[in-house]
């Protein structure tokens, strides 16, 4: 069997060297390469070809190998050349200015490939750099013939060798571990058999799966298990994407779980780049940065080291690495992903046009196949990678920072300032107002402030603030890109924020783009949750229709969760002072009826305030309550609270679709029940109330794609967090007149159909007390649930 090669990949880990600088970031100046190829691309011939995929096999010393990569230019004139393009930010018309070894290295194995298929013994090549802020472009041309390139090709090999016979070893490994993995555990969850058939089914027929599956069976073992089972080729790479740091714990829990029953894989975690990064303050100019002066001497060494000692390459693993071998942390873990076979991380890596894996997902180099956890969150999170947005304030800053360059970018920043002037004039008053076309004029502002950022850091790489002033262009290019995807599902919006103003390039529906990466570029996806109500909708904004749907049912006995609803109380915004005292009462009567741990969920920290600040002053209970500004430590402290054992019934104070409403397990005595405030619907405003617009103009359900569907989803996932395995047992009361109405009846789980209407008090009472009873009896205090 021939070992496979690809091209990019043998070079930069041979021929890499130097530093990291902006010119070698992954993400966002990707794009601008690709930009500026296309650019060089559109010049080219009728005859001559562009993006041109090339295999080879060659033989030697008793091993076959298979290279694979893809020319950037194929160009026939008088002679035949191959061209390869690269971007650069350098000046390129400097004296001192030399091709990249690893540039011409890629040229000079695509060459001998070229030479090697139609077996020749010469062909032209040529190296093109093209200066990113003027488009002027310099090409080094080369003759090359057969028997030179033929020993540079060897060398490469031999020296390429030992790292191949490692990675061969670990795929032949992976799949004979592959073929014997069983399923780790004795049995089977409910409905986790089902879904397993099915992400199966989907990942080798490379289609795409809505898969609605309540908490508790086991999503994410059922489907990496499965998608594994599925893979057929070696370039074939899991993607699990999640919105949230408990998806990827869990999905890391459960590769080691498979490790620990024998299967050989490698598994990394991607952390964000300001998440990961060692410094107080994040700086990348390799002057500042250790780890980013000589990344690339020491980065084959770093992924050698990795590959050899370690299989759950998770973050803390990563930076462990990084710091032995002093790399930059998120860099390294990019690099590392590419031999690896499962890749968890944030959906932004696979879908966001600024900062999407482009070597997964713009190359045909690699097979991914996606798994979309929590994927109720996915068309927000959609609408927002495709959307981009710019402070005056911010253009304010970039002028400070950069106010001692040379060649000077004031006068192109204050002109882009006085384009935010003219719109504020325009507001005349408002908040908010929106236009269909995008302004050329603000666009052809950015673009020029671009260019003279660049070939103002150009003549000054050493400047003092050049990180702040290249986080400024970041912004700009940022919305440069995303304004070349700009069409009737966007919308060009300016917005006044006390003292600042707002441009922002609003994307209303993002699932064109979304769709051409489920169907041009992945090879099966599967997105999962236990919220997707109802499923049309997500599979409209999603994929436009796209995929086959399943639903699993809930494996636990309805009669554990006692749902009531409260249809007395009018939680509309104008009614919310006069519905207080039910609301209280009803805490009260609930919190008094076991002790246990209660959450009430709100719409909104003001209407939580609101009910809280009511509260009778001598109620026996403990309050916990979440705050806007909350981070990590205080959240933690929270949790642990609901571990505690009580003396008194405790309730918290939460928002719906919040960091507790979601993506946490309270399993046994952590919590008893959930008191749900108002059907979640989203703030009335005016970007939600342009999203009702364009929804009533596309698909006629303005109302509810914005607000109707998105609220029940915050309510179906927060009462998710009483019931987490078979013996949790608890209440939901959900406290909204609109709960009884035909609309909303719909839109609740099946499992839900033994809700009660409660009217009273008294009944409540009642009704709390008889299903306490029972589960007394279900559960006597030696059950597990008492020992958890």
């Amino acid at each position: 069997m021939a070992l496979k090669i690809g091209v990019g990949e043998m070079v930069s880990f041979l021929y890499a060297s130097g530093d990291l600088t902006a010119e070698t970031f992954q993400n966002v100046s990707q794009l601008e390469g690709i930009k500026a190829h296309q650019h060089i691309q559109s010049k080219y011939g009728s005859n001559d070809q562009k993006e041109v995929s090339i295999k080879t096999t060659f033989d030697y010393q008793n091993e076959t190998y298979l290279l694979q990569g893809r020319m950037d230019g194929l160009l026939q004139s008088d002679t035949l050349w191959i061209e390869e393009i690269k971007s650069t930010r350098k000046d390129i018309f400097d004296l001192l200015f030399v091709p990249n070894v690893e540039h011409e290295a890629q040229l000079k194995i695509y060459a001998f490939m070229f030479m090697h298929n139609e077996q020749i013994e010469t062909v032209h090549g040529r190296l093109t750099y093209i200066e990113l802020s003027k488009y002027q472009t310099k090409s080094i041309d080369y003759v090359f013939d057969y028997a030179t390139l033929k020993t540079f090709f060897e060398t490469s090999i031999e020296a390429y060798g030992q790292w191949l016979v490692q990675l061969e070893a670990h795929l032949k490994e992976k799949k004979e571990t592959l073929e014997a993995m069983k399923f780790p555990f004795e049995q089977y969850r409910h409905g986790q058999r089902d879904l397993m058939k099915s992400v199966y089914h989907t990942m080798k027929q490379e289609d795409v799966l809505f898969a609605i599956a309540p908490t508790g069976i086991g999503k994410t073992m059922a489907t990496l298990f499965s998608t594994f089972k599925a893979l057929k080729a070696d370039n074939e790479k899991i993607f699990y994407c999640t919105a949230k740091n408990q998806g990827k714990k869990v999905a890391i829990e459960s590769m080691a779980t498979l490790h620990g029953q024998g299967l050989k894989t490698k598994t990394i975690e991607i952390t964000s780049k300001d998440d990961i990064c060692f410094l107080e303050k994040r700086d990348c100019d390799p002057e500042k940065c250790p780890f980013a002066k000589g990344f690339f001497d020491r980065l084959s060494v770093a992924m050698q080291d990795i590959f050899t000692h370690e299989s759950l390459m998770t973050r803390d693993v990563i930076e462990s690495y990084a710091r032995k071998h002093t790399i930059c942390p998120f860099e390294f873990s990019l690099f590392v992903s590419y031999y690896v076979d499962l890749i968890i991380c944030d959906y932004n890596y696979v879908f966001d046009p600024r900062i999407h894996l482009v070597r997964y997902f713009d190359d045909d180099t690699y097979k991914p196949k996606l798994l979309i956890d929590e994927a109720h969150n996915m068309i927000p999170r959609s609408r927002d990678m495709f959307s981009a947005t710019l402070l005056k304030s911010e253009l304010i800053a970039l002028r400070k920072a950069g106010s001692k360059l040379k060649p000077s970018i004031r006068h192109s920043v204050n002109k882009l300032i006085e384009r935010f002037d003219h719109y504020e004039a325009e507001l005349e008053g408002q908040s908010f107002k929106s236009y269909l076309p995008i302004d050329m004029t603000y666009l052809e502002l950015v673009s020029n402030l671009m260019m003279k950022i660049t070939n103002a850091i150009k003549e000054n790489p050493k400047y003092a603030r050049k990180s702040d002033v290249m986080d400024g262009y970041m912004k700009l290019l940022t919305l440069s890109v995303i304004a070349s995807y700009y069409d009737t599902q966007f919308r060009f919006n300016i917005t006044k924020l006390d003292e600042d103003l707002d441009i922002t390039i609003q994307c209303l529906d993002a699932s064109t783009f979304i769709k051409s990466t489920l169907k041009d570029k992945s090879y099966g996806a599967v997105f999962f949750s236990a919220t997707l109500y109802p499923i049309d909708y997500y599979q409209t904004l999603l994929s436009q229709g796209l995929g086959e749907v399943i639903q699993i049912p809930s494996p636990f006995d309805p009669e554990n969760l006692k749902i009531m609803i409260h249809d007395r109380v009018n939680t509309r915004y104008k009614e919310r002072e006069n519905s207080l005292e039910s609301i209280v009462k009803a805490i009260e009567t609930v919190v008094s009826s076991k002790i246990g741990n209660y959450i009430a969920f709100f719409p909104s920290y003001q209407y939580l305030n609101q009910v809280k600040e009511a509260l009778s002053s001598d109620l026996d209970v403990d309050i916990l309550v979440q705050s806007r500004q909350m981070d990590v430590v205080e959240r933690d402290h929270i949790m642990s609270r609901f571990k505690q054992n009580l003396t008194r019934s405790q309730i918290a104070f939460f928002v719906m679709g919040g960091m507790f409403a979601e993506g946490i397990d309270y399993v046994g005595d952590m919590l008893s029940g959930v008191i749900i405030v108002g059907v979640g619907l989203p703030m009335v405003n005016e970007p939600n109330q342009q999203l009702r617009a364009y929804y009533d103009d596309t698909f006629k359900r303005g109302f509810d794609y914005a607000y109707t569907y998105p609220g029940m989803n915050k309510v179906i996932q927060a009462v998710g967090r009483v019931i987490r395995r078979d013996d949790d047992y608890g209440i939901a009361l959900l406290m909204d007149d609109r709960f009884v109405t035909p609309l909303y009846k719909r839109l609740m789980p099946k499992e839900w159909q033994a809700k009660t209407v409660v009217r009273t008090d008294r009944y409540l009472s009642d009704l709390l007390d008889d299903f306490w009873t029972k589960m007394a009896i279900k559960y006597p205090k030696s059950s597990t649930k008492d020992d958890v």
